[in-house]
């Protein structure tokens, strides 16, 4: 954009009321979300923020019903209040084309970012950091709503605070210390623990002449962190104590590095585990796999923890907490759920998916990405399935370590064992003792403590971190005495009772015992009847399981747990949550048994489950964001219910929960565990005739396992449950009118008699959501037979439809296919724009890999309609993705890695790099490995095969992909016979390949008719190398017109239905 463009606006202020400068005024933004929307793209101007971010940004986890028609009202609006070409839209999305400059909060991050190590006369710096503090002209962030305001908010003070740093600098190193003494107070209150911010302040009040008050300032330094954190100050401050001449030290800030996932901030101070961190560290550069290993309550997870977060600056790190599994066939499940892995590969051209692979398929190639650290938590109450996995993980991946915490080792080879020693106690100090003191103080700060007494009570707990913070809660109300005495006659007691318990698990039982002796009887039935919630719970939750006979306010209940330490409160986006510690929880399950109150309140889990099974179904349409977002909170708790149906053959409960998790699962691409779930689903609901469960979500159910289990090819209970749903659609009328048109058509004949009626029907429908339905079966079978124009009305209508009916997950499917049909028709800026579309809905809705897949195909578009460079700027955006844990690896099978280095080919094919181009092709199909050999491989595979193929082809290098081609030949043969793939336009996209190939090898004969066939079959074109117009030049450059001609008047002479099988007859001329 041409800087003239934008030479009305004088500058953007953020560090402020957010407005706009003018000539010779200063312009408020009208609007909370456009000044929201100018904020998200000024803090960083002349980038580009893509769609999906800025809906982020601007209403974060609470948007509109249709995210991207607000953010386009919210463009319009802006760009009202601009000059003209202020605010650009690109192929990475929209960006202000302002000089940074320009922008008051710009002005100042570049100025620091200039003085930062500078060599800077104090004067010079002083006058510059000043002319950057009066920049600000109010609260930054005060009037701008949503996550952008947040952020502006949090650099601003950020920002600040390092400017106000570098003037106290500035002024101690002028000598100014009258100056220097406020900023140097103000710093020292921000953060009274800083030993740079004391050194400063005593600094200032020394230069000050008071001398006498900077030593007592550094005396009541020393004592507040002995006291609060039991650590000593720095060497430097006790340098600077001794002389008050020496030069003050550099404060250095730890940064967490993104490259983590499961990896939780550290709540509070770690104690007496240096020693353990670094005996483990050095376990682990030289083990594969290293188990820590002790009792519950040692501190494994939050050792754990802190190793992921320091390894996290090294290497890719997950860490995967087992603690809420119930069964070892979930630890799959749960390793893939905290990656973000899909099974599920999108495919151009189709609605559904492309090939789907199983979770174990996909958990091996996600964990041979790279270098990377694994870390499971909790393994022993799963600890086969770990051990497996484990093995097959380290001999799938050089370069994978795992770390586990376990009560139990794993056993295997290549394991190392560090048994987790106890906090030291070394009468009345040690780091139990600063444990139980620090712990103590936070819930009563004014307690006096016998450091003795601490020191006996925490050997009497055996050192174990749980227990010792458990004990020093109930300082709140008694003395370390009297907390003794108590533990130790019923440590006596237990012991005396269990004998074959182990030691340290007596001492924890004994405290959580303890705890619970300390309830009131409607408190302790209360965290009896809540253990059953692994991914803990909710208010109402909590009402509608626990309150019964026994417990008449459960709010107080809770109440008094969280203040027995027993529960922890989490505020979320939909409010407070309450956990249970695992221990807890395993405690309360044992006294659920005592009080014979198990069966009942499984009974009302079910009941609550089914409830909100009910909510989703009523909320599917009208509230989806935000159904996904509650679904995924109670994800675990569901799924536990779930088992306990199917075990005990509760077909109501079954029906009513499974169909909810199903459809949260085909969202996010997890569609084995659906296939896995549907054999039991069948046998929990086989003689229940499910008249009380809603029919929407019984037919739902049956769908889900009819069409995972046609795919996963178990035709028995694929067909009862075919058989279900004809049953259902006889004797109920209480299903939507769109299940109603999904039950006809799931149960067609598989000749196809009667399917276009029946779509024509439904495409006339009155109800929107049939009409819905039978357009996205319509499309998908347009496109599959070549009809590219009915396939694009069909799916431009579905999307219109999804929209009105605020069904995000039918806008991303419609918008992908959308930008498919454009894609494969060489409308790639149109396919550009709908692609970016889809990832944005994918990516509201949690389905982070498919939004990456997206957004890869968005940048193919990109680069195929000629804009090579804002094709790369999106693929640059996808290197993090790839390149780090979540993401897909480089082995067999693997779409995106592959992908990527397709549209490099292209890109590099675009800017005339040719051998490059070709040898980004070659590594493509490396990377796809024997893909082509696969009879029911995945469509783009097909696709990016033939690509690379016909870009060989036209570049006269074909015999570098010759081995290629004759697999291609030879899987074409077994996939098109009469009853295999149906796909006529990828079916093109070999007949170009092949024909291209043969073409250039002297093979002409089969090679311009399969040419021919490819352009009359209107074969893909989505990547630049299989676009007919090149294609065609290339065959008429070498046969001549008039054989060109009259091949293209041959085949087009076949009858639609017949130009497989000549595709067929052409490749085995081909092979031949």
């Amino acid at each position: 954009m041409d800087q003239d463009k934008t030479r009305d606006v004088t500058g953007i202020t953020l560090l402020g009321p957010v407005s706009i400068g003018a000539v010779d005024r200063w312009v408020g933004v009208p609007g909370p979300r456009a000044r929201a929307l100018l904020t998200a793209l000024a803090l960083d101007p002349g980038h580009p923020c893509s769609p999906q971010s800025l809906i982020s940004d601007i209403w974060g986890s609470e948007p509109p019903r249709s995210p991207t028609n607000a953010l386009h009202t919210q463009v319009s609006r802006l760009r009202s209040a601009l000059p003209e070409g202020a605010l650009e839209v690109t192929s990475a999305g929209y960006r202000l084309t302002v000089p940074r400059d320009q922008v008051d909060l710009a002005r100042a991050e570049d100025e620091v970012r200039a003085l930062r190590g500078a060599d800077v006369h104090p004067r010079e710096l002083l006058t510059r950091v000043t002319a950057a503090l009066n920049l600000w002209r109010g609260s930054p962030g005060d009037d701008v709503v949503g996550p952008a305001g947040e952020q502006l908010a949090s650099r601003a003070k950020s920002l600040r605070r390092e400017l106000v740093t570098l003037r106290l600098r500035s002024l101690l190193e002028l000598g100014d210390f009258s100056e220097a003494l406020p900023l140097a107070r103000e710093a020292h209150a921000d953060n009274p623990f800083d030993d740079t911010a004391a050194g400063n302040l005593m600094r200032s009040l020394a230069g000050s002449d008071r001398v006498n008050e900077a030593l007592e300032m550094f005396a009541v330094h020393r004592e507040r962190l002995a006291d609060r954190l039991g650590v000593d100050p720095s060497p430097a401050l006790v340098a600077l104590n001794a002389d008050l001449l020496a030069a003050p030290t550099a404060s250095t800030a730890a940064v967490r590095s993104s490259r983590a996932i499961g990896v939780r901030a550290a709540p509070n101070a770690m104690f007496g585990r240096r020693d353990d961190i670094e005996r483990i560290e050095a376990l682990l550069e030289r083990s594969r796999v290293v188990t820590i290993l002790g009792p519950g309550g040692a501190g494994k997870t939050r050792l754990a923890h802190e190793l992921g977060s320091r390894a996290s600056a090294r290497t890719s790190v997950v860490l995967v907490e087992l603690a809420s599994l119930r069964s070892s066939d979930d630890v799959i499940a749960a390793i893939g759920s905290t990656l973000g892995i899909s099974e599920a590969d999108l495919a151009p051209g189709r609605l559904t998916v492309g090939r789907t692979h199983s979770a174990r398929e996909r958990l091996v190639e996600v964990l041979s990405a790279g270098p990377m650290t694994l870390i499971l938590d909790n393994c022993e109450h799963v600890l086969g399935a770990c051990s497996d996995i484990v093995a097959e993980m380290i001999a799938a991946s050089a370069q994978l370590t795992v770390l586990t915490t376990s009560r139990s080792p794993l056993m295997l080879s290549a394991e190392v064992v560090f048994p987790l020693p106890p906090l030291e106690i070394h009468g009345d100090s040690g780091s139990a003792v600063e444990l139980f003191t620090a712990r103590a103080r936070a819930v009563r700060p004014s307690v006096h403590l016998d450091l003795v007494a601490v020191g006996k009570l925490c050997a009497t707990l055996d050192g174990l971190p749980l227990a010792i913070e458990l004990a020093a809660a109930r300082v709140r109300t008694m003395s370390v005495e009297e907390i003794s005495a108590r533990l130790s006659d019923r440590f006596a007691l237990l012991r005396s009772g269990d004998p074959t318990s182990p030691d340290r698990h007596r001492t924890l039982h004994a405290v959580i015992d303890w705890s619970w002796n300390l309830l009131g009887p409607e408190y302790r039935v209360a965290l009896a009847r809540l253990c059953r919630f692994p991914a803990g719970f909710t208010l109402s939750s909590a009402r509608a399981v626990a309150e019964w006979d026994g417990v008449d306010d459960i709010a107080d209940a809770i109440e008094a747990l969280v203040n027995q330490s027993l529960l922890t409160v989490v505020d979320g986006p939909d409010g407070l949550r309450y956990h249970m510690l695992e221990t807890v929880r395993e405690y309360g399950e044992e006294k659920l048994g005592d009080l014979g109150e198990g069966t009942e309140v499984l009974r009302r889990l079910s009941g609550w489950a089914v409830a909100i099974a009910g909510d989703a179904r009523r909320r599917a349409r009208s509230d989806q964001l935000r159904l996904v977002g509650e679904i995924d909170a109670e994800h675990d708790n569901l799924l536990a219910v779930l088992r306990w149906a199917v075990d005990g053959k509760d077909g109501v409960t079954t029906a009513s929960v499974f169909p909810v998790l199903g459809v949260l699962w085909s969202i996010r691409g997890a569609h084995t565990e659906v296939a896995n779930w549907a054999p039991k689903v069948i046998e929990a609901t086989r003689d229940h005739d499910l008249r009380d469960v809603d029919g929407d979500l019984a037919a739902t159910t049956f769908m889900l396992v009819a069409m995972h289990l046609l795919f996963a090819e178990l035709s028995r209970d694929h067909v009862r449950a075919r058989v279900r749903l004809r049953k259902m659609l006889r004797e109920r009328g209480d299903l939507r009118p769109m299940l109603v048109f999904f039950i006809r058509l799931l149960n067609s004949p598989r000749s196809g008699y009667g399917v276009a009626r029946l779509l024509a029907e439904g495409v006339r429908s009155a109800d929107t959501e049939t009409r819905t339905a039978a357009l996205f079966a319509r499309s998908n079978l347009r496109e599959n037979i070549g009809d590219v124009r009915g396939a694009r009305s069909d799916a431009e209508d579905l999307l219109r439809y999804a929209r009105e009916i605020g069904d995000e997950w039918g806008v991303a499917m419609a918008a992908q296919h959308v930008g498919s049909v454009h894609s494969q028709s060489t409308r790639y800026a149109e396919a550009a724009e709908y692609y970016a579309l889809a990832a944005a809905a994918s990516e509201s809705l949690g389905a982070h890999e498919e939004a990456v897949q997206l957004i890869g195909f968005q940048a193919s578009a990109l680069i195929a309609d000629g804009n090579s460079t804002g094709g790369r700027a999106l693929l640059d955006q996808l290197r993090p993705a790839l390149a780090q844990v979540g993401a897909s690896s480089a082995i067999e099978n693997h779409q995106r890695r592959s992908a990527m280095s397709a549209n490099l080919a292209e890109a590099d094919l675009a800017e005339g790099h040719v051998e490059l181009g070709l040898r980004q092709y070659r590594e493509a199909l490396d990377l796809l490995g024997d893909a082509m050999g696969n009879v029911y491989g995945d469509p783009f595979v097909i696709l990016l095969s033939a690509a690379a193929v016909c870009a060989h082809a036209l570049a006269g290098q074909s015999p570098k992909v010759a081995d290629h081609v004759h697999r291609m030949v030879e899987s074409s043969l077994i996939k098109l016979h009469p009853n295999g793939y149906t796909d006529l336009p990828l079916t093109g996209s070999v007949a170009a390949a092949v024909g291209a190939y043969d073409l250039s090898t002297g093979n002409v004969g089969p090679g311009i008719e399969l040419l021919a066939l490819a352009v009359v079959m209107r074969g893909r074109q989505d990547f630049a190398s299989l676009q007919h117009e090149r294609l065609i030049a290339f065959a008429r450059g070498i046969v001549g017109d008039q054989q060109w001609f009259d091949a293209v008047n041959t085949v087009s002479r076949y009858p639609r239905a017949t130009t497989r099988e000549a595709v067929l007859a052409a490749l085995r001329g081909s092979r031949g």
